[in-house]
């Protein structure tokens, strides 16, 4: 009891300092920008965040199982040039074109998964020479940014579509998901193995197939983050992908996901993602050099990151 006591508080304390953290942020960019609660504001910020939310999600998958994720940027920049040269081709349709591109992000998971499972090597080193395979591939599928996205889809995703934002509806169904997927068989046994693979084994839980049905659902989410970005910008770039990866573990570890696995909930992931695509944003408008941006960005993170430690440490004591 009194773990499950100390569990709890920790998980509460982590995501009343990111929502602290969050709100001084918006307290911050109201400052610059008055229409920030606007719906206007809020469908156009939802639909900017989405990606990196999603790319979020699929690190924390990952990073659930006691591995890393170097390699997502790379799927995402795959799934994102393969939905806008298909769309441009305008062989089968949008929907088509997502499909495919979400096959190709989830075969690119399930392979990444199936060498950490079979191949004995730490996740991060084998993630790191499948970023560059992706990496690649993408280059092959697109050499330069380009392809196309219906431009009525673009506006509805940026500017919503009937009153509504739907980058906003795809964050609470990422949530609703998530919450439903921990309750199913998957779910908890991608806990069990982060927590503790050997026990799981022992268990009867087939660990290998834990693992690449994990990182299938992490290509699915870095997928589904490729396909977004390009709907926002209205093309392709195969390069893009890039920032995302180090993001999505930043946006993981400061939402409470532990690296040593087994620990952590999205939506404090999703929080962990809202605060750095905010803070991102607020230093854009401070008119900072960019060279500057970045390690203030660096520095804020890092100051976050210990009085989180910090705080949680002083919860469970």
């Amino acid at each position: 009891m009194r773990e499950k006591l100390t569990v709890a508080a920790r998980g509460n304390t982590d995501l009343l300092g990111l929502l602290a953290l969050l709100l001084v942020l918006l307290v911050a960019y109201q400052h610059y920008d008055s229409s920030l609660l606007t719906p206007a504001s809020i469908t156009i910020l939802s639909a900017q965040f989405l990606p990196l939310i999603l790319a979020a999600a699929g690190q924390t998958t990952v990073m659930l199982l006691g591995g890393i994720d170097l390699s997502l940027g790379a799927v995402l920049g795959l799934s994102m040039a393969v939905f806008a040269i298909y769309e441009a081709q305008g062989a089968g349709g949008v929907v088509t074109a997502m499909v495919l591109a979400l096959c190709v992000a989830v075969a690119a998971g399930a392979v990444n998964g199936t060498l950490v499972a079979y191949a004995g090597l730490p996740p991060i080193v084998v993630t790191l020479a499948a970023s560059f395979l992706w990496g690649g591939v993408t280059l092959v599928v697109l050499p330069q940014p380009g392809g196309h996205v219906p431009g009525g889809l673009v506006t509805a995703y940026n500017n919503g579509w009937n009153g509504v934002a739907l980058p906003a509806v795809a964050i609470a169904g990422v949530l609703a998901v998530w919450k439903l997927l921990r309750t199913t068989r998957h779910g908890l046994a991608l806990y069990a193995v982060g927590g503790n693979e050997h026990g799981a084994y022992a268990s009867g839980l087939h660990t290998r197939g834990v693992k690449i049905a994990g990182y299938g659902l992490a290509g699915a989410f870095a997928g589904l983050a490729g396909i977004g970005l390009a709907i926002q910008t209205g093309s392709a770039d195969p390069t893009i992908g890039v920032p995302y990866t180090l993001n999505s573990i930043a946006a993981s570890v400061l939402g409470g996901i532990s690296f040593f696995g087994g620990v952590g909930r999205m939506r404090g992931t999703v929080l962990g993602a809202l605060v750095i695509g905010l803070l991102t944003n607020l230093l854009l408008f401070t008119g900072i050099s960019p060279f500057y941006q970045l390690i203030m960005q660096g520095v804020i993170l890092v100051v976050a990151l210990a009085l989180k430690t910090y705080l949680t440490r002083e919860a469970t004591v």
